[in-house]
């Protein structure tokens, strides 16, 4: 298994979000086998469509008897379409891409438990993280949903077991990890690799203006980079100005808010996807600096509501004039079960059915 933050943009992919949020989509297939120490990368995924208790996650008595369903899946994601009351296991083993500290997480509703066994025995797994209750298809911000540091080494075979009851209503279940050096210091799911959906110009030697009337941002910048965030990395310059675009797609029909935050002055706009000079949907702006944390604090940090419907692609913009100290600009949404700050890349897989397992 390879890192889990690479650029491959010749292949079909899949948003992780459209995995999650579509009724009845499964996860990619893979052409391997039954999922062992030397088999990495491979997860067999078991359901059981009986209801089970919490207590019963952590014992493995929910999983009694022969499973109703068993799918073999290149990623540790469960099934969106088994109904109501149900418990679902997923076991596996990953490769370790590089040595250091790894942190792993869950994600679920309802319960969920995630054992680890990091000399690859699954008979010595043992509990690393939970949900209680429920937690957002990729929120991780509950206590104990991500585990201590484990430290692993390059080539190590690790073994995971996640652990996922469904009472009612909309169900998900995700285990992830946290890779050492990697770009992206968040947990990333396991199996999934980010495409930079975003990119950073940069222009040397500004003085202070309204970012909307910098003449600069019509010459070719100093430099550019490709972002997997909507946000700059931390110590842009000083006497700078900053733009950030890329696109962004809706996952649901609904209302969405676009946040801005920035250090010093900025800008945003949201328009229609693929007319970069299209008048914009909505507007922000700030004329002094906020925290890097900060996205809705202020007057005018965040647009008013825009009305996208499922799958409707919007141009983002964001531009900065940044003075002294480190600086910073990134772009935030929230709406319709959506909450990134900052936006990040769509998490994508390659796009085929799972396969059963007989």
């Amino acid at each position: 298994m390879s890192c889990p933050l690479r650029v491959s943009p010749r292949r079909v992919v899949r948003s992780l979000v459209g995995i999650l949020l579509a009724a009845g989509v499964t996860l990619p297939a893979v052409a391997a086998d039954e999922p062992s120490p030397s088999n990495p990368g491979v997860f067999v995924r078991e359901i059981w469509t009986r209801p089970g208790s919490a207590a019963e996650l952590m014992d493995g008595s929910a999983f009694q008897g022969e499973p109703q369903r068993r799918d073999i899946v290149p990623a540790p994601i469960g099934a969106t379409d088994a109904g109501d009351g149900f418990v679902q296991r997923i076991r596996g083993w990953v490769e370790v891409p590089t040595t250091g500290a790894y942190r792993f997480a869950i994600a679920s509703d309802d319960d969920s438990v995630l054992l680890i066994s990091p000399s690859g025995d699954a008979d010595a797994a043992t509990p690393v993280a939970t949900v209680e209750g429920s937690s957002g298809p990729m929120s991780f911000d509950q206590p104990g949903q991500i585990s201590r540091a484990i430290t692993l080494i390059k080539g190590q075979r690790c073994y995971i077991e996640a652990r996922h009851r469904d009472t009612k209503g909309p169900d998900h279940l995700i285990v992830a990890w946290k890779v050492p050096r990697s770009a992206f210091d968040r947990p990333m799911p396991i199996g999934a690799s980010l495409e930079p959906a975003f990119t950073m110009d940069v222009w040397n030697g500004i003085a202070e203006a309204d970012p909307t009337t910098i003449a600069a941002f019509d010459t070719k910048p100093a430099r550019t980079e490709a972002l997997v965030e909507a946000a700059t990395p931390r110590n842009i310059g000083s006497n700078v100005a900053v733009r950030i675009r890329g696109d962004w797609t809706a996952p649901a029909d609904g209302e969405y808010v676009f946040m801005l935050s920035g250090d010093d002055r900025s800008w945003l706009a949201v328009r229609p996807g693929g007319t970069p000079t299209a008048a914009p949907l909505g507007t922000a702006s700030l004329s002094s600096w906020t925290e890097t944390d900060s996205y809705d604090g202020r007057p005018g940090q965040t647009t008013e509501p825009i009305r996208l419907r499922k799958g409707q692609v919007v141009s983002l913009e964001a531009r900065l004039w940044q003075g002294t100290g480190p600086g910073h600009l990134a772009i935030g949404v929230r709406g319709e079960g959506t909450d990134q700050r900052p936006i990040t890349s769509p998490i994508v897989f390659e796009a085929s059915p799972a396969r059963p397992s007989p």
